[in-house]
């Protein structure tokens, strides 16, 4: 909210408010919006790596899950600056770091929580 007060504040104060908008948005998206997305997925992976190896499931799958989808995307090079998401390479390589992380909470021997499927049906 305070990015789009501020652009449309540059904007309304320039000789050609539309022009200026329309620059000073995509500044701002690229500068500011864009940025604290991929932070935002890049925290969100943490948290879901981190959900599954604590639930059994081994945090190596996430990189091999990662992999694929990057294969089937086509998308498998680390340019991001563009993205709303890190750049599956990056993304990758930043699960990858945190399998070791991960590791202690997959292998602990406590019992896993366990929901019965419910399918609406009687």
């Amino acid at each position: 909210m305070a990015t789009n007060l501020a652009v449309t504040g540059f904007a309304i104060s320039q000789d050609e408010p539309g022009v200026a908008l329309a620059g000073a948005s995509l500044a701002a998206a690229v500068a500011i919006k864009l940025p604290n997305s991929r932070t935002a997925e890049t925290e969100s992976d943490r948290i879901g790596i981190e959900l599954a190896a604590r639930a059994g499931y081994n945090p190596k799958a996430a990189v091999s899950l990662w992999k694929k989808m990057a294969k089937n995307s086509g998308s498998d090079g680390e340019f991001d600056f563009f993205s709303t998401h890190p750049a599956p390479a990056k993304r990758i390589d930043t699960l990858r770091k945190l399998v070791p992380e991960m590791m202690p909470y997959y292998k602990k021997k406590n019992k896993r929580p366990v929901y019965p499927l419910k399918t609406g049906l009687k």
